[in-house]
């Protein structure tokens, strides 16, 4: 539901696959956004093997990995992973935060929208439809990533069932505002 609400070119079921993502990134040169709503997979020995969990075909395994990420090329003015955990990675000193936050950026995003935990489907989904509605509106305008993103996460907060910050606070952007 919240991709077919947002997107013009959605990958669902079937076609969610890495081979398809590859595919639909060549048929334009720059993309407003590219974005995710799937599972993420962290692993925190290992970053580079954190994933976002899409479908399996016969060129993948379904697992978009952070390494697979980091060989691509993404453009888009952003990237969002409504997904758990994807804004978590291991620091290293030299280097900060690897994870797949940093790969997407790599990749040609300069801003990027992840989650810092486990994240409720329902309140995901309306903070996005609103981010959305704010950041890249059907007609007119919007409004920059920094500022929809928080009023995205006031209109989630406003709503008596996701008063606590577990339902909005999870969602940060890294990169350009």
């Amino acid at each position: 539901k919240e991709v077919e609400a947002i997107t013009d070119v959605g990958l669902l079921d079937q076609r969610a696959t890495e081979t398809g993502l590859q595919d639909a990134l060549k048929k334009q040169e720059r993309w407003r956004a590219v974005h995710f709503a799937c599972h993420g997979l962290v692993d925190p020995e290992r970053p580079m093997l954190s994933a976002l969990a899409l479908t399996a075909d016969v060129e993948n395994d379904g697992f978009l990995t952070a390494l697979e990420i980091f060989r691509m090329k993404i453009p888009a003015d952003l990237v969002v992973m409504s997904a758990c955990e994807t804004g978590k990675g291991k620091v290293y000193k030299t280097e900060g935060i690897v994870g797949l936050t940093r790969a997407f950026m790599f990749a040609g995003a300069p801003r990027v929208i992840c989650s810092l935990w486990k994240v409720h489907d329902e309140a995901t989904q309306a903070l996005m439809l609103k981010f959305y509605e704010l950041w890249n509106p059907k007609q007119g305008a919007g409004i920059p990533a920094a500022a929809a993103l928080q009023q995205a996460q006031a209109f989630v907060r406003s709503q008596d069932k996701w008063k606590h910050p577990y339902y909005w606070a999870a969602w940060v952007l890294w990169g350009l505002p």
